[in-house]
């Protein structure tokens, strides 16, 4: 139940999204030191999904600020099935996965909580609100500012805590 102290809000008031870095596919195997993480290691309805034999492994030079720490919150920002775009997904541990292109990084909070958050782009309001601004016939696309644009209710803090 929404109360008097709720606020309406666009989420590019809320954070900023940092765009992931084109890796090189000659680099890509079977093996390698990191994974490269892709729309497919997303749930549909949100969440990180461990791809096992069929990960994207790494084996060139890495830029160092592309390599994602435990908890770092992402979205897809590509939809190459339907029902994808806009999922997020929290990272599950540390430097062991790339940000990739196709991802973006959610960064820079204020305001809002990040587990919050994660359910929050996981919400039908705000997947729809993502889907209806998106570019693309066949596969679908969203940027940081359209992101941004989608209007959401949030409560305070402590209420986004619990």
């Amino acid at each position: 139940m929404k109360g008097n102290s709720w606020r309406s809000i666009q989420l590019g008031d809320l954070f900023t999204i940092k765009h992931g870095y084109a890796f090189k596919g000659e680099h890509f195997g079977s093996a390698g030191s990191h994974i490269v993480l892709t729309p497919g290691n997303f749930f549909d309805e949100g969440g990180f999904k461990n791809k096992g034999d069929k990960e994207k492994w790494y084996s060139g030079k890495i830029p160092e600020e592309y390599i994602l720490s435990q908890g770092d919150l992402l979205v897809a920002m590509t939809e190459q099935a339907e029902g994808l775009l806009g999922s997020a997904a929290l990272v599950p541990k540390n430097e062991r996965y790339l940000h990739n292109q196709r991802l973006g990084l959610i960064q820079n909070l204020s305001g809002v909580e990040k587990r919050f958050l994660y359910y929050l782009f996981n919400s039908q309001p705000v997947r729809q609100q993502i889907r209806s601004s998106c570019s693309g016939v066949k596969v679908r696309h969203t940027s940081p500012s359209r992101i941004y644009e989608v209007k959401v209710d949030i409560p305070p803090l402590p209420m986004q805590r619990k």
